[in-house]
């Protein structure tokens, strides 16, 4: 399986039309995606035959959030499940360093899609503890992107997830890379396939992972 994702609704298109089995749409690329227009997700679902995942993100920054912010991922996240997103993708943390379990785990009640915890797992005190966390919360899937630059953690989470919950590596995978993964033993992976300063979603890219991928 091979996430892609994107920050234009033109890069969505682009990346099914190459092949993505699955797309993470978001916009906003310079501060790590927020929150997509819902336009996006009811066009996108009306259009193409992949799962759409939204990013439910209000701001760039830390993911320390005040009630406010809350209330409006809460509010975004309805609108976008009514738009046609199959799942979400969000998270957020105490100042402390532990994922905010009790308002992750009343959104996704709220929402009753599933949901992706993003990357704030990667600015937890204790991802091992996150995993669990994770798990508590009722996220059924983690973004990670430790294995670019810390592959023996990233495998220690594999290990601590026991299949209790998916993990989903991403963080500068590309088709020059995306092997070690497939060693690893993971059988999807996350990518922005961007290779260059465009910042746009490269298809031959798209679909140089998924060869990678399928060959193995």
């Amino acid at each position: 399986m091979v996430e892609i994702c994107a920050f234009h609704l033109e890069d969505c298109y682009e990346a099914v039309r190459y092949g993505a089995e699955r797309l993470e749409v978001c916009q906003n690329y310079e501060v790590g995606g927020t929150t997509p227009p819902e336009e996006w997700i009811f066009a996108l679902r009306h259009s193409v035959h992949v799962p759409l995942v939204a990013m439910i993100r209000p701001r760039g920054g830390d993911f320390v959030y005040n009630l406010k912010e809350w209330e409006q991922m809460g509010e975004s996240a309805m609108a976008l499940k009514r738009a046609g997103a199959h799942q979400l993708i969000f998270g957020g943390m105490t100042p402390n360093g532990r994922l905010e379990i009790s308002r992750c785990r009343a959104l996704i009640q709220e929402c009753a899609v599933p949901c992706v915890l993003h990357r704030v797992f990667d600015a937890l005190e204790d991802p091992l503890q996150g995993v669990e966390d994770a798990i508590s919360a009722g996220f059924t899937r983690i973004l990670t992107g430790y294995g670019q630059h810390d592959p023996a953690l990233l495998q220690e989470i594999k290990r601590k997830a026991a299949r209790r919950i998916d993990i989903l590596p991403g963080g500068g995978i590309r088709s020059s890379n995306v092997q070690d993964y497939i060693r690893m033993g993971f059988q999807q992976v996350h990518s922005s396939a961007i290779l260059d300063h465009k910042q746009r979603v490269n298809g031959p890219e798209v679909q140089a992972l998924l060869d990678a991928l399928h060959r193995a």
